[in-house]
């Protein structure tokens, strides 16, 4: 089996072999992995189609077997497991109810191994963390206002199933060979308004909104902050601060200081009201984020 390098003081994934039959599908390979999942693609024996498989591996409490399965290690951790293993298969319920063209389609999700998987469409493309850290394209207006266009019909389409998303980050925007963007991995999303106080697990610094980080009341506009960052990175090619750091000393310069000679004054108000650390001061749903970044 070969090892996927790691972080430093993290266990390295040990990814399934070629070939490995997974029900009816054959892996094929590895085209992604993180600190709770590996992606493979795989071909769908029954349709003879190739598909990406997600399947769900915590490296930090779980170990892969000889015979592929994985299993909880160490045997404390079995907490862990089980809340990420309800994580993946919400993730998975969650996509299975949202149909359109800019949010992953899940096909399929399945136990498997002691563990489960997510079947998607396959697709092509690179997302905007890798056009952010490998190209020195600055993007027009006419690139941002399509790009995100797009995402934000998806992302209202996961608000209008009652679901916020709450990792909203450029490496989960796909940019498909076409120009059509996609959102993945809604690992994170929880339903709202949700009848519980919901406790976040998953944070991405630089682009999680405040009340992420401060396990504070949460609304459509807390995505809506992580839109704005995500179309920030993309325009000035840096990740922005943690909002615990703006929250203690806020150095993020507005883009109409830094951006307003390239861009349409209004795109840079609807990015740099959506950034406000008080979300009364955010647009408070994608329709509002829309109407003030077309309006000339």
């Amino acid at each position: 089996m070969s090892i996927l390098k790691a972080k430093p003081g993290t266990t390295p994934a040990i990814p399934l072999r070629p070939d490995t039959m997974i029900e009816h599908y054959k892996i094929g390979k590895v085209i992604g992995v993180g600190g709770f999942s590996v992606v493979y693609s795989a071909l769908d024996t029954t349709t003879n189609t190739v598909v990406a498989m997600k399947e769900f591996y915590a490296t930090n409490c779980m170990r892969r077997a000889r015979d592929g399965s994985l299993h909880v290690y160490p045997k404390e951790e079995e907490h862990k497991y089980h809340i990420g293993l309800k994580r993946f298969f919400d993730e998975g319920l969650t996509l299975s109810q949202i149909d359109h063209p800019n949010i992953v389609n899940v096909s399929n999700f399945f136990r498997h191994n002691n563990t489960a998987y997510l079947v998607m469409r396959y697709e092509h493309g690179k997302d905007l963390r890798w056009f952010i850290k490998n190209t020195d394209y600055v993007p027009d207006e006419e690139f941002i206002l399509s790009v995100f266009s797009m995402v934000l019909a998806g992302l209202k389409e996961v608000h209008k199933n009652s679901f916020l998303h709450l990792d909203i980050k450029p490496s989960n925007i796909l940019l498909r060979a076409s120009g059509v963007p996609l959102i993945l991995d809604l690992g994170a999303a929880y339903k709202f308004p949700a009848r519980e106080k919901h406790k976040v697990h998953t944070l991405t610094h630089g682009y999680s909104a405040p009340e992420q980080h401060e396990k504070t009341e949460l609304n459509l506009c807390s995505d809506l902050y992580a839109i704005a960052m995500t179309m920030r990175a993309c325009i000035t090619h840096k990740s922005p601060p943690s909002a615990l750091k703006r929250l203690k000393k806020d150095t993020l310069r507005p883009l109409r200081e830094t951006h307003s000679k390239y861009y349409r004054a209004n795109l840079i108000r609807a990015i740099d009201e959506a950034s406000s650390l008080d979300q009364s001061a955010r647009p408070q749903s994608v329709d509002e984020f829309i109407e003030i970044m077309t309006t000339r």
